[in-house]
């Protein structure tokens, strides 16, 4: 993934429709050390560091139906990636430096207008990415000593900034954990008892409907929650009716067997 990220930074830095236009620059992403060789003016963007961003981790597991069975997995690891930037420049030094600050001029202002990189630069593993490819362009860290930094790699201190990209990594870990079940049934004293669920949606975009009542033969009253399911224990075989009301939706009823033969088979779509 992250010689992906790299190659999207490449895409977007390189796009000469948006100003200011990086002409004649190359994008780099070695290693600034004593041993780094350029031609021409350069930008180089070191990949130095690689973190949990904690704030936006979700400790949610994700369950959802692929190919007829429930699989649980846990969600996207949402991971900062530290990039520090530097220009590179050829000539005598006055003019060196002065090319190498007008080139890290126009990337800072260039980066600093995508707070969000457009789903257009993303390049393959980093295309769908579940959520936005946000960016913080030339923040400070007082974590990290930038003279250490230097030091360690054995070359002067040079002029510079930090970009962080915040990516969602997949961490492949579903897990199957069957198929979708309608009811479930228990006998006692040999008289059957059913536990039935569904889901009540929308009928427009296919939403659930959060606050739903679903009655029961009239009798027995649940409300559904954020995603629209509803669950009736101690039911007994045989025909029941289920009636639906939700506000700004046109009520649901019919007569249903228990129990179901599909995994929808007490499901509700309502109309506006």
């Amino acid at each position: 993934m992250f010689q992906d990220l790299d190659l999207t930074l490449k895409a977007l830095l390189e796009d000469t429709t948006v100003a200011p236009a990086l002409t004649d620059v190359d994008i780099a992403f070695d290693t600034p050390d004593k041993s780094f060789t350029f031609t021409g003016d350069t930008l180089n963007l070191f990949l130095f560091g690689v973190h949990e961003n904690r704030v936006l981790r979700d400790p949610v597991p994700i369950v959802e139906v692929v190919a007829g069975q429930f699989v649980r997995r846990t969600p996207p690891l949402r991971v900062d990636c530290d990039y520090l930037l530097t220009a590179w420049s050829e000539g005598a030094r006055a003019a060196a430096v002065r090319d190498e600050h007008r080139l890290l001029a126009a990337a800072l202002a260039k980066l600093t207008k995508f707070p969000l990189i457009p789903p257009g630069y993303l390049r393959n593993s980093m295309t769908g990415q579940p959520f936005p490819v946000q960016t913080w362009v030339g923040q400070a860290d007082d974590s990290r000593s930038l003279g250490e930094f230097w030091s360690a790699l054995g070359v002067p201190p040079r002029s510079a900034f930090h970009l962080t990209v915040t990516v969602a990594l997949d961490l492949q870990d579903g897990v199957a954990l069957g198929p979708p079940v309608e009811t479930s049934r228990v006998l006692l004293d040999a008289v059957p008892r059913n536990a039935i669920g569904g889901r009540v949606r929308a009928a427009a975009g296919n939403a659930p409907v959060d606050g739903a009542t679903v009655t029961l033969d009239g009798r027995r009253t649940v409300r559904t929650g954020a995603e629209g399911g509803f669950v009736f224990t101690g039911v007994g075989d045989g025909q029941h009716e289920l009636h639906v009301t939700a506000a700004g939706f046109s009520d649901g009823q019919r007569t249903v067997t228990v129990p179901g033969g599909t995994p929808t088979a007490f499901d509700f779509t309502l109309t506006p």
